[in-house]
C-alpha cells in the first residue's frame, strides 16, 4: 500500500483569500480511505447543500383503509463548491496536483490483477459543516461527480514553456453520505442528542 501523502493547496499566496482561509484554518480536507491520501483546499466556500431523504414504502392490509408506513432508508446527499486560486506559477502547479490528485481517489484502489483493493471512499471535512455523530471530524463519502471550471475572464498564469493555468477554478461536488453507526450504540443517534422538554 502507498505511503499517504498530503498535499495542500493555495499554499503560496501571500496577498489572496486561499492564503487569509489557510490563516484562519478554514480547511476543505479529502481523505482516501484505502490509501490514507490527503488532499487540502482552503475553504473559499461559494455553496453548501445539505439534504436529508427519508425513503417509505406502503402496505395495505385487507381490513384497513390506512396504509402502514416501513421506513426503508434515509440517504443523505450533500453538495457543495469552492474556489481553487492561485497567485504564482509554482501555486497553480501545486493547486493542478492537488486537484488531479482529488479526481484519482475517485477510482477503487487495483491490484495489479485487477483486483479490487479498496473501493473508493473519501472522508469530506468542512470545518463544523460536516460531522457525523460517530467522528466528530469529517464524513465518510461517496462522491458522485467532480466538476471544474476554469475562470478564464479572471484572468491566467503563464510560463516561458508555454504553460498556462487559470487564476481562479472553481470546483463544484455532489457526495452520497455513508451511514456509519457507533458500534457500542443501538441508535444511529449519539449520546450527546439534545432531549427538549422539562
Amino acid at each position: 500500500m502507498p505511503t499517504p501523502t498530503t498535499l495542500k493547496a493555495g499554499r503560496a499566496g501571500d496577498s489572496n483569500v486561499a492564503h487569509w482561509a489557510n490563516e484562519q484554518g478554514y480547511i476543505i480536507r479529502f481523505t482516501h480511505q484505502p490509501t490514507g491520501h490527503v488532499v487540502e483546499f482552503p475553504a473559499t466556500l461559494q455553496s453548501f447543500s445539505d439534504i436529508h431523504t427519508p425513503k417509505f414504502s406502503e402496505q395495505y392490509g385487507a381490513d384497513t383503509m390506512d396504509p402502514t408506513i416501513i421506513l426503508s432508508s434515509t440517504d443523505r446527499k450533500i453538495s457543495f463548491s469552492f474556489f481553487v486560486l492561485s497567485s504564482s506559477i509554482e501555486e497553480a502547479r501545486h493547486n493542478t496536483q492537488c486537484v488531479n490528485l482529488l479526481i484519482q481517489m475517485l477510482y477503487p484502489l487495483l491490484e495489479f490483477d485487477g483486483t479490487i483493493l479498496g473501493n473508493p471512499y473519501i472522508t469530506i471535512e468542512i470545518m463544523n459543516l460536516m460531522q457525523s455523530a460517530v467522528e466528530s471530524s469529517g464524513i465518510l463519502c461517496i462522491i458522485e461527480n467532480i466538476d471544474y471550471a476554469m475562470d478564464f475572464e479572471s484572468g491566467v498564469i503563464s510560463h516561458d514553456n508555454g504553460e498556462l493555468h487559470p487564476i481562479s477554478l472553481e470546483i463544484s461536488i455532489s457526495a452520497t453520505a455513508v451511514l456509519e453507526r457507533d458500534a457500542n450504540s443501538a441508535t444511529f443517534l449519539p449520546d450527546t442528542y439534545p432531549s427538549y422538554g422539562g
